[in-house]
């Protein structure tokens, strides 16, 4: 499963988003059939074609929304606006097609009603935050209203005949009445989640809020009460029998992670199993953005910038190889940048689950089962799809590919499918990245990252310490000047702010 994005408030901000435009999706289109009755049936002569109209916008709207929460070059704040301005328009709409129908005394002023019930139920939040939208969409219905009084004549004349004005009154009261319902219920259930989260305890961790989702369990922020801070607990949660190959996939996980000293690679703090059996490993929570995520909203870095990345993982690579640990998941959405000290570009490997203890005291454990591969299709070795052992050169192949799609925004070699993609990696030669970049690269660039993605693992880089020479004689700099200048652009202030979590996508095994 791959990572998108590290932010645990944005993420879920975004599925929120995403969840509530795939109902409005559904719902507004329906209402169609109520437009055709009104039209043909209590109100003859209405336009229909005009109410056809309204109703595909405000969809076409929804629909834009929708694609925006899928799209994680998309910022949460401006997708959170677009929607909450869905629900508005959706308001108007239903405001303009009350006019043949009654204006004032029109029963659709009852359809505010439902937008303002269906904004509280798809999105609940503390009453505070969603008083400025529902007051927005209860007062569309009278705006609208006002302004046609104002423009025509015979609006003004129909709104003063009789107790039209006593009709309109008593229909809004309810349209009052749903707000405030809305604003009460959907605060409850915020309230209600907020609460579950924070009682729910694993040991000495509280969790607070889920952050995470992957194939074998899930991330939590959770509060470790004995030593009073946060922490990210990735949790195994399996149905029934644990699967024996997950639970030792997470175990080795652990114990991989746990060997690393070097700053450069994820903390593991505890590791442990619940008394009704969820196993859990609590590591360092972290601040910040995935690689992957980086070159997805800002676009291929600068080549001192991908140096810069690529050395300090070539650091973490040199101390795992050194213990005997392979990691097989090298690859952008593992690595992490967060701030550590002076440097805001300080990069963290993640998600040791695939990982090989090469030297175990207790022999090679093996992680997959025969005909199967563990990791990323784009980011393995070739001698791993001919079913050979990996080993550190196949970790090289990997830091070679992360570095061409952090130069270019691409992977070397792509397909449809992960048999594409081995067919594309043991038949094609690879472009330089200048090319697929499109513009020169420093010199001697170009020759070390295809040296690194080499077919034959003898024609590599043969060591982390090997690679990281190479790239220091590489003449290109990227200072921690450069990078506070970046991250203080004001969209990664935003981003970076709401916080990060150090693993979030356990990697399944892959079909061969």
């Amino acid at each position: 499963m791959r990572q998108t994005v590290n932010l645990s408030e944005g993420e879920s901000l975004r599925h929120a988003v995403r969840r509530a435009t795939w109902i409005g999706l559904w719902v507004w289109p329906s209402f169609t059939l109520l437009d055709a009755y009104m039209c043909f049936v209590a109100f003859p002569g209405a336009p229909f074609p005009l109410f056809v109209v309204g109703r595909v916008v405000v969809e076409a709207a929804l629909l834009g929304v929708y694609w925006g929460s899928r799209q994680p070059a998309v910022a949460v704040g401006f997708l959170a606006r677009c929607q909450n301005a869905s629900f508005i328009l959706a308001a108007i709409c239903i405001a303009l097609m009350a006019i043949p129908l009654g204006a004032l005394r029109s029963p659709y002023m009852h359809g505010i009603s439902i937008v303002l019930l269906v904004r509280a139920v798809v999105m609940p939040e503390p009453w505070h935050r969603a008083l400025p939208i529902f007051t927005a969409i209860g007062l569309t219905f009278p705006a609208v209203m006002l302004a046609q009084v104002l423009v025509s004549l015979q609006a003004r004349t129909a709104a003063l005949e009789g107790n039209t004005l006593v009709v309109f009154g008593a229909n809004f009261v309810f349209v009052i009445a749903s707000a405030a319902v809305g604003l009460m219920s959907g605060h409850s259930s915020w309230a209600a989640h907020q609460q579950l989260f924070r009682a729910r305890r694993l040991g000495r961790y509280r969790l607070q809020a889920p952050i995470g989702r992957g194939g074998m369990g899930e991330v939590w922020l959770a509060w470790d009460q004995a030593l009073r801070r946060n922490v990210a607990l990735k949790l195994l949660r399996p149905a029934g029998v644990p699967d024996p190959d997950a639970l030792r996939r997470f175990e080795r996980e652990a114990q991989a992670a746990s060997q690393m000293r070097i700053p450069h690679s994820v903390q593991i703090y505890d590791f442990g199993v619940s008394d009704d059996g969820i196993h859990y490993i609590a590591m360092e929570y972290l601040i910040g953005v995935d690689l992957e995520t980086l070159i997805t909203r800002n676009g291929p870095l600068p080549p001192g910038r991908a140096i810069h990345f690529a050395r300090q993982l070539c650091d973490c690579l040199e101390e795992a190889h050194a213990a005997g640990i392979i990691h097989r998941d090298v690859k952008p959405s593992n690595l992490f940048v967060t701030r550590v000290g002076g440097d805001p570009d300080f990069l963290k490997l993640l998600d040791f689950g695939v990982a090989r203890l090469r030297l175990s005291p207790a022999g090679d454990v093996r992680l997959t089962k025969t005909g199967t591969l563990c990791g990323t299709p784009a980011y393995l070795a070739p001698e791993m799809w001919q079913g050979k052992e990996a080993d550190e050169r196949s970790d090289i192949y990997a830091v070679g590919v992360t570095l061409y799609f952090l130069l270019t925004g691409q992977v070397p070699f792509e397909g449809m499918t992960p048999a594409g993609v081995m067919i594309a990696q043991l038949e094609r030669d690879a472009l330089p990245p200048s090319v697929r970049r499109g513009e020169p690269l420093p010199p001697g660039l170009d020759a070390v990252v295809l040296r690194a993605i080499a077919k034959r693992p003898h024609d590599r880089y043969q060591s982390a310490v090997e690679l990281r020479r190479a790239l220091d004689a590489v003449p290109a700099s990227w200072s921690a000047a450069d990078a506070e200048s970046f991250w203080h652009q004001p969209a990664w202030e935003m981003a970076t702010r709401s916080g990060g979590v150090s693993d979030t996508s356990p990697t399944a095994p892959l079909p061969a």
